[in-house]
């Protein structure tokens, strides 16, 4: 359902000062997936749409890289990043789907990340699937900033979504 909402979006709104950016959460990958790692891809799929990339966020990621190593960006200096970027958009979209199978311990710095981004970001919209039991996370951490709407398979319909 992500993938068809995602291609309907950027069929809608493809073109300049729009990012889409999307994340899919896999439980057989949970070793390898933390705010992060997930911001991190975030930023990348934003940043490859623009023209130019803005010269700090392209100082940043050739600092990091030029250390030994190659270090990782670190999850503060992503976040700001990923706050710049959409800011200096028309709009952003962000799609991470699955969040159920991205790991529980993890997930209060990712939800926490998500509603700064948000907040910082005001054209910036965030769309999550999962199972119903996330949606009691979603309700918590974006206490009644967020409307949920609850799709089934073979039940709702994407014009559901775009009300």
């Amino acid at each position: 359902m992500s993938s068809l909402m995602i291609d309907t979006l950027c069929d809608q709104v493809g073109g300049e000062d729009v990012a889409v950016a999307c994340v899919y959460c896999d439980f057989h990958a949970q070793n390898e997936q933390s705010a992060t790692t997930v911001l991190g891809a975030l930023l990348m799929q934003v940043v490859a749409g623009m023209e130019p990339i803005p010269n700090e966020i392209q100082s940043a990621f050739e600092r990091a890289k030029s250390q030994v190593a190659g270090r990782m960006l670190r999850l503060p200096e992503i976040r700001a990043m990923l706050v710049k970027s959409l800011s200096s958009l028309r709009r952003g979209f962000i799609f991470i789907d699955a969040l159920d199978e991205f790991p529980q311990k993890n997930r209060p710095e990712l939800w926490d990340s998500l509603q700064q981004i948000v907040r910082e970001s005001s054209n910036t919209r965030l769309f999550t699937t999962g199972r119903p039991h996330i949606r009691d996370e979603v309700k918590r951490y974006f206490d009644g900033g967020a409307t949920v709407i609850p799709l089934y398979p073979g039940r709702g319909t994407l014009s559901d979504i775009w009300k």
